[in-house]
């Protein structure tokens, strides 16, 4: 019973809403900072992992058109570097020839089959395109794989993986609380070194009352209690 008293009567202090404020002013910007951080570094993180890949694939493309994968010749030591990629970067690639045929496909799933979209038909046209769907979380790039010596596109290279931003998700939680309980650290700290000047009038107060102290009031830490202890000295002073 005398717990949950003196917990009430914690939450009924001063000193209790001092915390609750430091504790909303300083959280508070951090979320909505957090949430803006996240939706920046997701961007920025898709737009940089999408180059490193771009610039992985372009090397094995010309490797491609040098050994004229496209037509099943010299496949092997290819196929092993596309299945490296693939494992790298946990995604997969297919390519595709002039036909819009699938050739190779290191899930091997769609090998011999048609595919016929936009990003595809603008790649054999020469075009590099690189997309990110936020909702799928799939990074997917198409780039044009060129005859070698030549400017002829003979196939497109599709890439395609999951863009991992959990792990994003998981720093900024952990960041967001060690920062509240930081924020919380100092707003106990504050709080205790602002209501102390209030706990010693009340002290004071006391010892007036039992007759310990006699000269009144004197906590002029602020101009508040200054202007609170002259008031009750005052008093003091007409009741004697």
């Amino acid at each position: 019973m005398k717990k949950n008293n003196a917990f009430q009567k914690f939450l009924k202090s001063m000193r209790f809403r001092l915390i609750l404020l430091c504790l909303i002013v300083g959280i508070l910007p951090c979320l909505v900072l957090r949430a803006g951080f996240l939706k920046a570094y997701e961007d920025q993180a898709a737009s940089t992992r999408s180059i490193a890949i771009i610039s992985q694939a372009k090397i094995l493309a010309d490797q491609i058109a040098a050994n004229d994968y496209i037509n099943k010749q010299n496949t092997e030591s290819i196929t092993v570097q596309l299945n490296q990629l693939s494992n790298i970067y946990d995604g997969r690639v297919m390519l595709i020839d002039s036909a819009f045929q699938i050739v190779a496909d290191t899930y091997g799933l769609d090998e011999t089959k048609t595919i016929i979209s936009e990003e595809v038909v603008q790649s054999l046209s020469g075009k590099e395109i690189s997309k990110y769907d936020k909702e799928s979380r799939y990074l997917e790039m198409t780039l044009p794989i060129k005859a070698a010596n030549s400017t002829e596109v003979i196939g497109v290279m599709l890439v395609s993986v999951l863009h991992d931003r959990d792990a994003v998700g998981r720093n900024a939680a952990i960041l967001t609380l060690i920062i509240g309980v930081l924020i919380l650290a100092f707003a106990i700290f504050a709080s205790g070194r602002l209501v102390r000047p209030l706990r010693r009038m009340e002290k004071s107060i006391r010892d007036i009352q039992t007759g310990y102290e006699e000269d009144g009031l004197n906590v002029n830490t602020y101009t508040e209690t200054k202007e609170m202890s002259e008031s009750f000295n005052q008093l003091f002073g007409r009741m004697k």
